[in-house]
């Protein structure tokens, strides 16, 4: 036996691969934590600058929802209007919050909108100081949080550089940052959608029931938010029907074995989504099916009604919600008119402005690079499973916007957040692949190689290649003295001589 030993080359290239090992897993913590600490630091430093919403006083007055949470069967889950009318989710994380922080669940009395608020604050309705601010820090983390999955969706879908600047969109995102600063429910919904999102590429890659059932789960907790996220898990069934549907016409698909197996989850997503929504809900245990659709049609009636009291934001059709999207995220709160405007304060232009409201760009250009990956990855892949729960979610919103408000909007940010996440990552690819990065070598100092120039051999890069150039080199007289050994005996075989 031949034995090759090049102890020094094989210990250079191991030290380089672990180098490289290392310094990878140092950039996969500090980039999110950069992005997490950014954001709440941004939510922060709002708490006690963003303007009240008399909603607020109704959430954190709601917040001994929690406790009666261990106890469904209180006189608190009766037919009451503030029981029957919202889902209790967005409280229990209010009440949540507060425990963490050392408050107590008994807060203020509930917020009558038919009056003044000077009269609510009479009647003790108006949130102390300390609730109100620990509410309003519980969603600064829970904004932060948002950011954080943006960036895991980004990297997901692309790479590091753009997962990074999707998430500091949404991070920087002026309506993001002033409702993570409320003590609202919207970023709680918006971080169940972000987890949903997650979560559906990782039942793609791996179709196992438990990756579906927390896929359920953060659909029937989104029900439980806002009533809205329930309706996602009809196209996914629909499109598990597709799969298994698929599966048994063999030209339509090369696996229809895992067609099924994806299906048969996504299929199944309405019954376990509804399950975890109703247990989440005490109130819906007398009559679930009948109590839910009560609930829903009440929410449509009141969506309907804030556009009769307020005619300035009313909505009519899905066409005027679009109209009414594009300029609230286009023109009135970017993230780009933001930043610009930050740096001109930075720079002390604050009479200055510069048009740089152009979030909508580099979104359009993610959708038509997912809708890209969706043809070339197919119905099973992740990318098909996140676009259809992104324009889902988007069309919910187009077609149920009735009224205005700017909260309806938030769920709009987090999916433009995540198609510029795709459109960064392109465009960071195509430099890449251009050696766009070389033009930086003008700059004194600064060396940057060209991704296609030869690696010199004395870097650890080529030792692989140069061992396997040894091995090749050695190996070659002895498969030929084999061939040989076999042809010899094929031929004395042929001729009979044993």
């Amino acid at each position: 036996m031949l034995v090759v030993r090049n102890d020094d080359a094989t210990a250079a290239f191991s030290t380089h691969g672990k180098r490289k090992v290392r310094l990878r897993l140092r950039i996969d913590f500090l980039i999110p934590l950069i992005l997490l600490v950014l954001s709440l630091v941004q939510n922060l430093e709002q708490v006690n600058v963003s303007p009240f919403h008399r909603d607020e006083a109704r959430w954190i007055g709601r917040a001994y929802f929690l406790r009666e949470a261990f106890d469904p069967f209180s006189a608190n889950w009766n037919d009451f209007y503030l029981t029957s009318t919202q889902p209790p989710f967005g409280s229990y994380m209010m009440g949540l919050g507060l425990l963490l922080q050392g408050r107590d669940l008994t807060t203020n009395a509930i917020w009558d909108f038919n009056y003044s608020q000077d009269w609510n604050e009479l009647t003790g309705a108006m949130p102390e100081a300390g609730d109100l601010n620990a509410g309003r820090r519980t969603n600064a983390v829970l904004g932060a949080l948002v950011t954080l999955t943006v960036y895991f969706i980004g990297k997901q879908l692309g790479n590091r550089v753009g997962a990074t600047i999707g998430a500091a969109f949404i991070a920087l995102h002026p309506l993001h940052i002033l409702l993570s600063s409320q003590a609202l429910s919207d970023v709680t919904l918006t971080l169940l959608l972000a987890l949903l999102f997650l979560m559906s590429m990782k039942l793609a890659r791996h179709p196992t029931w438990t990756n579906a059932i927390i896929v359920a789960i953060l659909i029937g907790l989104g029900g439980s938010a806002k009533l809205a996220p329930l309706l996602l898990s009809i196209p996914l069934a629909v499109l598990g029907g597709t799969l298994i549907a698929r599966s048994f016409v063999t030209r339509f698909t090369d696996a229809p074995g895992k067609d099924r197996s994806l299906g048969i989850k996504l299929l199944l997503q309405p019954i376990m989504a509804f399950i975890v929504f109703a247990a989440s809900y005490p109130y819906l245990w007398v009559d679930p099916i009948h109590r839910s659709y009560t609930l829903f049609a009440f929410r449509a009636e009141e969506m309907q009604g804030q556009g009769t009291i307020w005619p300035n934001l009313a909505v009519g059709s899905p066409l005027v919600a679009l109209a009414r999207i594009g300029t609230r995220l286009g023109e009135t709160s970017t993230t780009s008119g933001h930043v610009s405007t930050s740096l001109l304060n930075l720079i002390g232009l604050q009479d200055h402005t510069i048009p740089a409201d152009l979030d909508f760009l580099p979104a359009l250009v993610g959708i038509v690079l997912l809708f890209g990956m969706v043809i070339r990855h197919g119905l099973r892949s992740r990318q098909a499973l996140i676009s259809l729960l992104l324009i889902s979610e988007a069309g919910a919103i187009a077609f149920g916007m009735k009224a205005d408000f700017n909260r309806y909007h938030l769920p709009i940010v987090l999916i433009m957040s995540i198609c510029i996440a795709v459109s960064a990552s392109g465009a960071w690819s195509l430099l890449a692949n251009f050696n766009a990065w070389t033009v930086l070598n003008r700059v004194p100092g600064v060396h940057v190689s060209s991704r296609a120039a030869v690696t010199p051999t004395n870097t650890p890069s080529t030792i692989p290649n140069v061992l396997d150039n040894h091995r090749t080199k050695l190996q070659n007289p002895i498969k030929r003295l084999i061939a040989q050994g076999n042809e010899h005996r094929q031929r004395t075989s042929s001729s009979g001589i044993d």
